[in-house]
Order: C-alpha cells, then sequence, then structure tokens
C-alpha cells in the first residue's frame, strides 16, 4: 500500500514537471531562459536622419530607449540603438517598416527591410542597413517576432 502511494507521487510530480515545461515552451516561455545579452558598442559618428524612442506594447512586449537612422561619414546607413532595452523573446528581428504606428501586438508589420536578426536586447549597438536601399517610406523601426508574428516593440522616427 506504502508503495502504491509514493508511486503514484512519483507519477504526479513527473506529469506536473511535463505540463509547466511543455506549456512553458509552447507559450515561448523558454526565451527567458536566454536573453540575447547587452551590446556595448561604441557607436559611429555620422548625421541622423531620423530618430525615434521604442514604447511599450504590454507587459510582455516592450522596448525602451532611443534608435536612430544615421549616415555614416562613409556614407553607409545604420540603425543605432543608443543604451535601449527590448523585451527578450524568441526570433526577433529588426525591421524598417512604413507604418507610423503599431496599435496591437497584432498588427501587420507593413512593408518592410528586413535588417536580420536582432543582436542584441539592451544596451549600445548598431546594425547595418544595406548599401542602396531606399528608405524614403521608412517610418518606424520594429521589433518583430517571427516566430508568433507579433509586435514586440517599435519607434516612430521624425
Amino acid at each position: 500500500m506504502l508503495f502504491m502511494k509514493k508511486r503514484n507521487l512519483i507519477i504526479l510530480i513527473i506529469a506536473i514537471v511535463v505540463v509547466i515545461v511543455g506549456t512553458g515552451t509552447g507559450l515561448g516561455i523558454y526565451f527567458w531562459l536566454n536573453p540575447l545579452g547587452s551590446g556595448n558598442q561604441t557607436l559611429e559618428p555620422g548625421t541622423t536622419l531620423s530618430s525615434g524612442t521604442f514604447v511599450e506594447m504590454d507587459g510582455a512586449h516592450w522596448g525602451r530607449g532611443p534608435v536612430s537612422i544615421v549616415n555614416l561619414t562613409d556614407g553607409s546607413l545604420q540603425v543605432q540603438f543608443d543604451g535601449v532595452e527590448i523585451a527578450n523573446g524568441p526570433d526577433l528581428y529588426v525591421y524598417l517598416s512604413n507604418k507610423t504606428t503599431f496599435s496591437s501586438i497584432y498588427d501587420d508589420e507593413g512593408e518592410i527591410i528586413d535588417l536580420g536578426l536582432l543582436p542584441f536586447d539592451e544596451g549600445t549597438f548598431a546594425v547595418d542597413i544595406p548599401g542602396g536601399t531606399n528608405i524614403t517610406n521608412v517610418h518606424s523601426v520594429l521589433i518583430w517576432c517571427l516566430q508568433f508574428t507579433v509586435v514586440f516593440t517599435y519607434a516612430t522616427l521624425s
């Protein structure tokens, strides 16, 4: 009888652990265990073409701090993140979008220029804009979660 109680208790504990881990992984919670880290780059000087500040979408999807599109002295373009904090998440990409605002995390990304994976989720760092890219219709810097197709944060540029 005692053996049955212990066995049932062990099975119950294993089942609870499996449910918690499975649910957390299914919801993407696992990303909290693996933050992207902090950028500590020196930003190159240049002319700021436009800038904005990241906004909070909700408690899990947010960003803080300034971002700028900068024309460097060699003529190349960069998106410069200066002391930012961005909520950690899976599969985060940096997009330049033609949209000025996003009212919900479920908004579509608009017409985008994909700059690749977000390299850090905090700190100071830059992402290069490919040469020859037309940025005339760019109105925001967007951090997009490709895995769940949601807006994490954005900054309207002016």
